[in-house]
């Protein structure tokens, strides 16, 4: 008759094997047991310390139950984080799939990306067989200009701008096209909300008429100024922005910022204003009602520099709307994606936005998406070349 063992029995067998001090062949002799099946016992249970001899009773049938539940919860994570990845591909065509599921190869198993995206495993791997086509080719092309046209954008630019650009280069491309690649990439702009803010115009300063009355529109560089006020919050305290805009190019002419909204910082905007461009004609200079724009030494300062000034109406923020948009879009584009610390590192970050970003490198709808300087520079040189 064979002697059956339990658990318990095999496991007492193996600790005394293990920590009397006597030889296995000692302790085998000693529970009537062969020397071979005492190995046994004691190879399984340096198998699995903490749970040995799992195939006897109903351990056995708890732990594999446990290993089961193990593996369908590995099945089902693997599976939502593919559908995490995948959810705007879940209703492409065929071939959009097989790209994500090419691109993902390396992170998840093929057989599981094709049975949740309800594609074959033949369709995938005939499709990775089959030579490009030259329209293939051609997406393939844009989309890796896409992306290098968004990230060159801080990943600010929509499908419009990137539209505009790729045809500036010659690519004859519809904007749903693009768009669609970005959707299909995941390629989104980040900017955020719009955001006001306005000046104090109670005060008994005299006022100027509204001279350029919502006439968005110059002909030459220097012909029209714009002027508004904003603020930006640091840990510190907020930061005032204060920007002169030429009508023309779009381009921020001056800028000052500082931790007071006063006369002083709108003044020394205007003042860098014209050291850099040395207007040699009349300059129109529009701004609200602001008291800083109205006190006596910021006309005084008009004057001086041969400006004529025009103000906004009470209340209408439309009269000053190409200033004010430039200040929403450094809210979108730059203030609200940022946390400044202090306010020198806000003033940091705002020079680097307008004298490189804005005014060197970001393309604008109104001016033919060409950058400020770029226009302006056309502008000049087209003077030169009917000149000479």
């Amino acid at each position: 008759m064979t002697q059956k063992y339990d658990k318990e029995f095999k496991l007492h067998a193996v600790q005394l094997a293990l920590e009397s001090g006597k030889t296995t062949s000692q302790v085998a002799r000693e529970l009537g047991v062969s020397q071979k099946t005492l190995y046994g016992w004691m190879s399984k249970y340096k198998e699995d310390p903490s749970a040995p001899f799992v195939g006897s009773g109903n351990l056995r049938s708890e732990a594999q139950t446990i290993r089961d539940l193990e593996r369908e919860l590995r099945d089902l994570r693997e599976e939502n984080a593919i559908l995490k990845k995948l959810y705007v591909h879940l209703h492409q065509r065929p071939e959009v799939r097989y790209k994500f599921i090419h691109r993902h190869r390396s992170k998840f198993s093929v057989e599981k990306m094709c049975k949740v995206l309800g594609v074959s495993r033949s369709g995938y791997y005939a499709w990775r067989e089959r030579p490009e086509s030259k329209r293939a080719k051609r997406r393939k092309r844009i989309t890796k200009r896409i992306h290098q046209i968004f990230v060159k954008s801080r990943r600010l630019y929509g499908s419009p701008k990137i539209t505009q650009i790729l045809r500036q280069e010659g690519e004859r491309v519809a904007q749903k096209t693009v768009a669609k690649i970005m959707r299909e990439n995941q390629l989104r702009s980040r900017t955020v909300r719009k955001y006001k803010a306005t000046t104090y115009s109670n005060h008994d300063y005299p006022v100027q008429e509204n001279v350029l009355n919502q006439t968005f529109v110059a002909e030459r560089p220097n012909q029209v100024y714009m002027a508004d006020i904003t603020y930006i919050p640091t840990d510190e305290g907020w930061v005032y922005l204060a920007s002169l805009m030429d009508l023309y190019s779009r381009k921020i002419v001056g800028w000052r910022a500082g931790a007071r909204m006063t006369k002083e910082l709108c003044i020394r905007a205007l003042e860098q204003a014209y050291e850099r461009q040395d207007p040699t004609e009349t300059v129109l200079h529009h701004s609200d009602r602001g008291s800083q724009y109205a006190s006596h030494d910021y006309q005084d300062k008009l004057r001086e520099y041969k400006m004529v000034g025009s103000m906004s109406r009470k209340g209408n923020c439309f009269d000053n709307a190409c200033i004010e948009s430039f200040h929403s879009i450094i809210k979108r584009e730059l203030v609200y994606l940022e946390k400044f610390k202090t306010r020198e590192q806000a003033i940091r970050r705002i020079f680097e936005y307008i004298e490189v970003w804005y005014n060197r490198e970001r393309v604008h709808s109104s001016i033919g998406f060409l950058t400020p300087v770029e226009f302006e520079r056309r502008y000049f040189h087209a003077i030169r070349a009917a000149a000479s």
